[in-house]
């Protein structure tokens, strides 16, 4: 199933087939590594995305991003970033799971459907060629049972076979890290600042309005009742009455 060869062609030609699929982590479901891109290591991320997405939570974090859960099974993961920072997706089958990162301008759906595919060819459910036009159907069996029983994931005590992605420095784009990952007081003035001007032009372009509506229309409960909070907060800082 990992044989070194055939995960880094199948990687090569899904990050050739589609350009804004930058980075991805083939894993176990234990969560140990067994092939990762150069330009993006999340070993320290991985329980803490196996856990938010096995217990299907509102939102998952990566290098101290915060994405948006949009879809979330036991075999799909797809993710977005509301500050435009970029996609997760996921799929998972046959004791495999491919997480990838997909930038800004790149659709998330697209993404995980291309995902899904290059998962199947890697365990065996697909040909090892070059992505076709048609986009196939997701995977349907779960392969994840610890989601009908939630328990925590344990850290892995080491990796296996990891393979390292061989490609050209140059051909990989960086993938986005943010210095909200810690609330020390080391964390540097000047990128907070930068992320809180970045939210500011996402408000001011009108997407932030269009999230709202959109999450208004889809009714879901528990991120209205979280975007409530933030809302509550602003006032309270701003002391709007």
């Amino acid at each position: 199933m990992d044989d070194a060869s055939s995960v880094d062609f199948i990687m090569r030609d899904l990050m050739t087939g589609n350009a804004t699929i930058t980075a991805a982590t083939l894993l176990t479901p234990e969560g140990n590594v067994v092939f990762q891109t150069s330009n993006w290591d999340i070993s320290s991320d991985i329980i803490g995305v196996l856990n938010s997405w096995r217990q299907q939570s509102t939102s998952v974090v990566v290098q101290g991003i915060k994405y948006s859960t949009l879809q979330c099974t036991p075999e799909r993961l797809v993710s977005t970033n509301i500050l435009g920072q970029g996609h997760i997706v996921a799929s998972s089958e046959r004791n495999r799971i491919l997480l990838a990162y997909v930038t800004p301008d790149g659709g998330a759906g697209v993404a995980y459907m291309d995902v899904a595919r290059a998962l199947a060819q890697i365990t065996g459910g697909a040909p090892s060629e070059a992505a076709a036009p048609a986009m196939p159907s997701p995977p349907t069996t779960p392969t994840m049972p610890a989601y009908q029983q939630p328990q925590a994931y344990q850290q892995p005590q080491q990796q296996i076979d990891q393979v390292p992605f061989a490609a050209p420095q140059e051909e990989m784009r960086p993938v986005p890290k943010s210095t909200w990952a810690s609330s020390s007081p080391n964390t540097e003035m000047k990128n907070i600042i930068w992320e809180v001007e970045e939210f500011r032009k996402y408000v001011e372009r009108g997407d932030f309005a269009g999230f709202l509506r959109n999450l208004l229309t889809q009714g879901d409960q528990v991120k209205i009742w979280e975007v409530l909070k933030l809302i509550r907060h602003f006032k309270s800082l701003s002391q709007i009455e």
